[in-house]
């Protein structure tokens, strides 16, 4: 059985549970040699750094060796190579973070929401709704005219799917970029409301979210 979820706080993921383990042979810094614009270098950086660097050429279509190159020249006469490259890898992934996060904002996945024309909820790992659209307030509306805001629906409304939340959240993780049907079940006061609902993982980092297109009712 589904809840309507009072308020806008998220559960927090502990840092201990969030943080990653770091394995020995990460600690030990890997030489490489890259030639940018026809410069030679020897760098030895740790190979989380590699894949930052890797990772940024990939993305700018930019050799590594010509970010080394890029970044050689920005170095004062006392600076530090190495250092200078770790800041680098370590800002851009930032960057990228920031705007992933901007994107995956929780912000963001409401205005998803309301721009979907088909009644739509975020469900969370605890059975919670945690937002809906216009479309769904006006599909219960339907059934109960006398809805007037969303404080009354949160203290009455009974929402629950066919399939366990977490088994659903399990399948979709596996299977990323899948959807799963399923049926649905509302209640609300006296009324009663059932279809199908078509979900999908949610665009959000806070915390595991699933997005539900309600299809048929």
């Amino acid at each position: 059985m589904a809840k309507v979820e009072d308020g806008n706080a998220l559960d927090v993921i502990s840092a201990g549970d969030s943080l990653p383990m770091i394995e020995v042979d990460e600690l030990e810094p890997r030489f490489r040699a890259v030639t940018g614009r026809g410069e030679r270098r020897g760098i030895r950086l740790e190979r989380i750094y590699w894949d930052g660097l890797n990772r940024m050429s990939d993305f700018s279509g930019i050799s590594t060796g010509d970010i080394v190159h890029h970044t050689a020249t920005q170095m004062s006469e006392a600076g530090n190579l190495t250092s200078l490259l770790r800041v680098l890898s370590f800002k851009w992934a930032l960057r990228r973070l920031d705007a992933l996060e901007d994107l995956s904002s929780l912000t963001n996945l409401n205005a998803i929401l309301q721009a979907s024309p088909s009644p739509t909820v975020i469900l969370t790992a605890d059975r919670k709704i945690k937002l809906f659209n216009d479309a769904f307030l006006t599909m219960l509306r339907r059934r109960q005219p006398l809805i007037e805001d969303v404080q009354q629906l949160a203290r009455n409304l009974r929402f629950s799917i066919d399939t366990q939340v977490e088994e659903v959240l399990s399948v979709l993780s596996a299977n990323r970029g899948k959807t799963l049907n399923t049926g649905f079940k509302i209640g609300l006061g006296s009324q009663s409301l059932s279809g199908q609902i078509n979900l999908a993982l949610a665009p959000a980092h806070e915390v595991p979210m699933l997005i539900g297109y309600i299809s048929r009712y």
